[in-house]
């Protein structure tokens, strides 16, 4: 009878050391999974505070109140927003793949 209840407390004590093991090792994933997910966080904030290849308030170019010949910078403007669609059609071609 005391070897039954050895064993059983021997087996009890094994499975209970396998969950203890199996626990830390979640622990473990979580935290690497929330530094994980802090650092992309704060790589996902610097992406949205500074968009790419789009100009900055202050340098668009404002035609209405040029004065003189508007030809030059008309040409420059649709040079860069030719620019800019070819770089959406790269990325929706991107999407598409």
């Amino acid at each position: 009878m005391e070897a039954l209840i050895k064993e059983k407390i021997d087996l009890l004590t094994n499975r209970i050391n396998i969950i203890i093991a199996e626990k830390n090792a979640l622990k473990d994933e979580i935290r690497y999974y929330q530094a994980e997910n802090r650092e992309l966080k704060t790589a996902l904030g610097k992406e949205r505070a500074n968009p790419k290849n789009f100009p900055l308030p202050s340098e668009k170019p404002n035609i209405a109140f040029e004065n003189g010949s508007y030809a030059e910078k008309v040409a420059a403007i649709t040079k860069q927003i030719d620019v800019y669609v070819g770089e959406i059609d790269k990325c929706i071609a991107q999407l598409g793949e």
